[in-house]
């Protein structure tokens, strides 16, 4: 049942001047606040070998997540399919994956990903499978603010960007650590919510997740990553009451988050030899109108009790809370932003409302994915679950 774990960590940061990612086509970055990273926790048994990285940028596109998949085969000999890429999705990083042109948002910078990204991705992952150690695991849970629903209602029924305190938030956050020889060597932090507290900004920034990151990395001495949940409907809460702000807010919720991260870390008492297993298949949604069909390979991890479960999309925190109660693990992590970028995924629920994303989700694609989509989905993974019972 044993299994080890390898971290490696690479710097990812543009240069200055570039485009960033996220509200328009022609926001350029002034200077670094915080550098961009690329950190990958490699995990290997005598059967079983797998990666996850968690990559500060917006988003990536599915090519170009099979692309550093495959090199990273070449470079460990752990099967692409086993690569699991999850976004941060701060806004305040170059642009790595394509939408739409009447979205606005600008054109991949190619230079950036060839030159940059898709060879830091592949050494950290070289470097974390390279050496990796026996750990225990160790998991800890608490109750965190640092998101709030975003779909402001208006009066007139309206849907607008901003901040929502009585609709759906999952205020669940996990810390997972994994321990080598009695020390930390890794931690994984998860939460669902979006890394626009920095606004419409010209610093490089992990947003307000790097803060939190950085804060549980100096309380344990462990390397720590970011994992985001199912954000597609979350803000971080922030004072101002909106969805965006600025450099003060990101520093203003991540502070607040790493309280709770050091909080549910410390409260920690417990570690297990646990077992990891990976299985894989496809997920799958038919058109609304035609004969078209949307298709994704998956790939989910167990650890213990956890399992991580990727979705290339930004979904809505309802689907990451129902998936979590259907499941029978008790620590249903799903990983939003991961192996792919497919615009939102809201809850059916949401549909009647409108605004902008349920607009994203019928209109900014080739074609309309059917209104149940995330119950679909929702049973699709959880058939790949019960593989692991």
């Amino acid at each position: 049942m044993a299994f080890s774990v390898g971290v490696a960590r690479e710097d990812i940061t543009p240069e200055v001047s570039g485009f960033l990612f996220g509200y328009n086509n022609h926001t350029r970055s002034k200077s670094v606040n915080d550098n961009l990273t690329v950190t990958v926790l490699a995990f290997r048994s005598e059967t079983v070998s797998a990666v996850i990285l968690s990559v500060t940028v917006c988003l990536i596109h599915e090519t170009l997540a099979e692309e550093i998949a495959r090199k990273i085969e070449a470079a460990t000999s752990i099967p692409a399919r086993h690569v699991i890429i999850s976004c941060t999705h701060t806004h305040s990083a170059p642009r790595t994956t394509y939408f739409p042109r009447d979205l606005h948002f600008g054109d991949l910078d190619t230079d950036y990903c060839e030159g940059i990204l898709i060879p830091k991705c592949v050494e950290a992952a070289r470097k974390a499978a390279a050496n990796t150690h026996l750990v225990k695991v160790g998991i800890g849970t608490t109750q965190s603010l640092a998101g709030i629903n975003r779909r402001q209602l208006l009066p007139d029924g309206t849907v607008i960007l901003g901040q929502n305190p009585w609709d759906t938030y999952d205020p669940t956050m996990t810390v997972i650590t994994f321990n080598a020889y009695g020390k930390p060597l890794a931690n994984i932090v998860h939460i669902g919510a979006h890394l626009t507290a920095s606004g419409n900004n010209h610093e490089i920034t992990r947003d307000w997740a790097g803060v939190m990151a950085d804060r549980l990395e100096a309380e344990s001495g462990a390397v720590t990553l970011f994992l985001n949940g199912a954000q597609g409907d979350i803000a971080p809460r922030m004072a101002n009451g909106d969805s965006v702000g600025n450099l003060q807010h990101a520093m203003e919720v991540g502070g607040l988050a790493g309280i709770d991260a050091v909080r549910a870390y410390k409260g920690i008492r417990t570690f297990y030899n646990e077992e990891i297993q990976v299985t894989s298949g496809e997920l799958s949604l038919p058109a609304k109108e035609g004969n078209d069909v949307w298709r994704a390979k998956q790939t989910l991890l167990r650890v213990g009790p956890i399992v991580f479960v990727p979705f290339p999309f930004e979904v809505s925190a309802e689907i990451g809370l129902r998936l979590r109660a259907y499941s029978p693990f008790a620590h249903t992590l799903l990983l939003a932003c991961t192996n792919g970028s497919n615009s939102y995924l809201p809850a059916q629920s949401q549909l009647c409302r409108g605004g902008y994303e349920v607009e994203s989700f019928t209109k900014y694609r080739e074609y309309r994915l059917p209104d149940d989509s995330d119950t679909r989905l929702i049973n699709q993974n959880l058939e790949l679950i019960n593989h692991f019972i």
